[in-house]
């Protein structure tokens, strides 16, 4: 079996990072101010240096960060953002001077003089050229963009997409709001703030007075227009029916289905997500989405049962100054993929810590496609036998360990377990934890 290890990062907003620190009872706020900062945690930091250390002990084979580098189309903090998190990944000497680094645009991403001025695709050619300058994957425009992890082997087919192609373009407005908002100031705020400006006007927000109709300039902080364009749309499914392509991971920026919380705004999701969510399904295989921009992290799969063998995964990743996925993905030699490991890392702002939460097993794999080797046909063989001679089903993993009787990591013997799993041939109890408290029960035969 195969495996493929890559961090997902959600949301940057680079400029905001100063804002995130543990908290503090300061009841009394004549202590110098110097006090009050070396006694608080960033929460932040402590995402920043957990992430480094994966990387360094861990090898993971990409970091893919989910958009939204910046915020309010901000485009100074585009280039710092870009050259911060390269250091942060590639400092680590040789081993880590070539991890694949991916990219997809966010809506925040988008400026709007840029948006106004140069045109659907060509705003995003500033941060394409950032991405290609220092390194990274090919940022999605107007195609997507298609490689293979690990890059040497290149067992997991990944294609990016580009779900900010329609931010900030007037034209996808109605006439009375495209002509009015083209005098808008366009350093007012973008979509999807939260915060009032203390100033008493944002265009975000309602008007003071909640008798009147808000105007249109007051909503233009709302108004945006994402969505996967017909071309985008088009190059992704050509790829997907392409021969030995039997599982893909899609990431782009947008979500493909509702967030929990409510969303009051006239365009509250991407504007196609559901024609889209259809077209990766029809492909029949299963379709891993990786997404960011709701900053939260749920994890949802949806199935249509015209299409047996299509499944689709979404897996959002919460801001970056809440944490960070790690997914491993399963494989088999042949490319099919049997199973997805989700590892959250998951900030206390309260203390500023980084924790480990409970992992997350996504079985994928049909029990008529599990593919059984000649080693794992043999330790079945032995899980069989032994558990006659003891009369019981349930084994543990130090048991395993004995029946084995090899040399090999402990990654082979979970690899073949979990294969096992996948052909239904044997249950285990306690996936989300780590192998050692597993608890597994032979089927009979």
């Amino acid at each position: 079996m195969q495996r493929v290890r890559i961090l997902q990062i959600g949301d940057v907003h680079y400029p905001d990072w100063h804002s995130s620190a543990s908290d503090i009872d300061a009841k009394d706020s004549k202590f110098a101010p110097k006090i009050t900062q070396k006694l608080r945690a960033s929460s932040l930091r402590a995402v920043l240096t957990k992430l480094r250390r994966l990387i360094t002990t861990k090898r993971p084979d990409a970091v893919a960060f989910m958009g939204d580098f910046t915020s309010r189309g901000d485009k100074e903090y585009i280039a710092s953002a870009f050259q911060h998190l390269t250091l942060l990944c590639r400092a680590q000497g040789s081993k880590s001077a070539f991890l694949p680094l991916i990219f997809v645009p966010g809506n925040h991403d988008v400026n709007r003089d840029d948006a106004r001025d140069l045109g659907p695709t060509e705003k995003f050619s500033e941060m394409a050229g950032l991405a290609a300058g220092l390194g990274w994957e090919t940022v999605p425009v107007d195609q997507p963009v298609h490689f293979r992890l690990p890059a040497k082997s290149g067992s997991a087919n990944v294609i990016l997409v580009n779900t900010a192609i329609g931010s900030w373009e007037l034209q996808n407005l109605p006439a009375f709001l495209r002509d009015r908002l083209k005098e808008l100031n366009t350093g007012a705020e973008p979509v999807d703030l939260g915060t009032s400006d203390t100033s008493g006007h944002s265009p975000a927000t309602p008007p003071n007075d909640p008798t009147k109709d808000a105007s249109d300039d007051e909503y233009y902080g709302q108004l945006d227009t994402p969505y996967i364009s017909r071309e985008m749309l088009a190059g992704l499914q050509e790829l997907l029916q392409q021969v030995g392509m039997r599982f893909s991971i899609v990431i782009g920026h947008h979500n493909l289905l509702p967030q929990k919380i409510p969303r009051i705004t006239p365009y509250a999701e991407m504007l196609n997500s559901g024609f889209v969510r259809t077209q990766l399904l029809q492909s029949d295989k299963s379709i891993v989405y990786l997404h960011g921009h709701i900053h939260s992290d749920p994890v949802e799969i949806v199935s249509d049962p015209r299409s047996p063998n299509g499944k689709l995964i979404c897996i959002s990743a919460p801001e970056i100054q809440a944490g960070f996925n790690e997914l491993v993905f399963f494989m088999t030699d042949q490319g099919e993929l049997v199973g997805i490991r989700l590892i959250p890392y998951r900030t206390n702002v309260a203390d500023g810590l980084v924790t480990e939460g409970e992992h997350c097993f996504i079985s994928t794999i049909a029990s008529g496609k599990a593919f059984l080797s000649g080693e794992t046909f043999d330790l079945l063989g032995r899980l069989r036998d032994h558990v006659k001679k003891r009369g019981s089903a349930l084994l543990f993993w130090d048991e395993l360990v004995e029946i084995a009787l090899t040399a090999a990591p402990d990654q082979d013997l979970e690899d073949s377990l979990l294969m096992l799993q996948a052909a239904r041939i044997i249950e285990i109890d306690g996936l989300t934890k780590p192998n050692s408290e597993w608890r597994i029960k032979v089927r009979e035969e």
